[in-house]
């Protein structure tokens, strides 16, 4: 898994800032303790003084502080016993006062041993799908909100199935893509007419891989060609068109929306054709969604271009009626 460093660097820093809140609640709980029961207060400064004592006491005289621990050890249970019995009074559960961490796998480091700990993987996780909301609508595009009941049933003369046993095929497929997705995972290739769930569904793949903790960047080609237009001219924000292009070339997953309504100048070809190849070339998966059948995609694109759609992405068709016409048409 390919981490994005600012945002894994944003999960670390809210874990800090949880445990920095926890803190200090706890620290205000003690005080309200203390204020209500002097003695805890007593005991407690008495547990954490007599260790160091008893035992530089001991070193001092270069004795064997063995007896001396044993006496401590016997001092310090009868002063824990009564200071929880004393919490215990107070309508108060006896820990009430030991700090725990939040995540007792790292202590609230964010490390377990020199790996990310899991409680961090978790909040990334989180603020991927944030990332991810803010150019997709994934609360209503995922695939509990997918909807088989607006593609026919009737058999297409030609293909010899109908649209609903097609998306049955292509949502199955698109499930276990985001469910075993990894850095081995194919490239897909979604192409058929406007209005048919190529969008939706790549969404919804999106925000299953997101949710698990991997990089997704999503963007139409026609913003991702203008991105590379602003580094390359510098006609705007370079800054901005670099770290998203930084996104496209280093996300675990790139998905590529509405390929082939950019404009067909010899630069997007070019930008185009290096973003998919790198991608290739380093392992990293991608998902195409695109209007234009195979046979278009060498005519729009180069060869080079068509040669690595078709060589290496699988391919998923599809085809029937307009679905965003047909709910326009159901809300008039």
């Amino acid at each position: 898994m390919g981490y994005d460093r600012k945002l894994l660097a944003a999960a670390r820093r809210e874990l800090e800032r949880e445990r920095t809140a926890r803190s200090e609640e706890f620290e205000a709980r003690r005080r309200e303790v203390y204020a209500r029961e002097p003695r805890i207060r007593a005991i407690d400064r008495t547990l954490s003084q007599t260790a160091a004592s008893v035992l530089r006491a001991a070193l001092n005289t270069g004795g064997d502080p063995s007896a001396a621990i044993e006496q401590l050890r016997g001092q310090n249970l009868a002063l824990q016993a009564e200071r929880a019995e004393l919490l215990r009074g107070m309508g108060l559960d006896a820990d009430y006062l030991t700090e725990k961490p939040m995540c007792e796998k790292c202590g609230d480091t964010g490390y377990a041993g020199s790996a990310t700990c899991d409680c961090v993987k978790t909040r990334y996780a989180a603020l991927l799908r944030e990332q991810l909301s803010a150019v997709l609508p994934i609360r209503d595009q995922n695939f509990a909100h997918f909807r088989m009941d607006y593609y026919s049933t009737r058999p297409d003369a030609r293909l010899g199935l109908s649209p609903r046993e097609n998306m049955e095929y292509n949502l199955d497929e698109c499930k276990t893509y985001a469910e075993k997705f990894g850095a081995h995972s194919p490239n897909l290739l979604l192409y058929g007419s406007t209005g048919l769930g190529k969008t939706f569904l790549s969404s919804c793949v999106a925000e299953a891989v997101a949710a698990r903790g991997f990089s997704v960047a999503y963007d139409t080609a026609i913003n991702i060609v203008a991105a590379y237009e602003t580094i390359k001219f510098g006609n705007g924000d370079g800054e901005a068109a670099a770290e998203r292009a930084a996104r496209y070339e280093r996300a675990d997953l790139l998905i590529i929306d509405d390929m082939g309504t950019e404009m067909g100048t010899a630069f997007t070809v070019s930008a185009l054709y290096n973003l998919i190849n790198n991608r290739l070339m380093a392992g990293r998966p991608m998902i195409v969604n695109t209007n234009l059948p195979p046979e278009a995609l060498a005519e729009k694109y180069s060869p080079a271009v068509a040669s690595r759609l078709l060589g290496e992405f699988v391919s998923l068709r599809f085809f029937g009626d307009d679905i965003r016409l047909m709910k326009k048409q159901k809300k008039m």
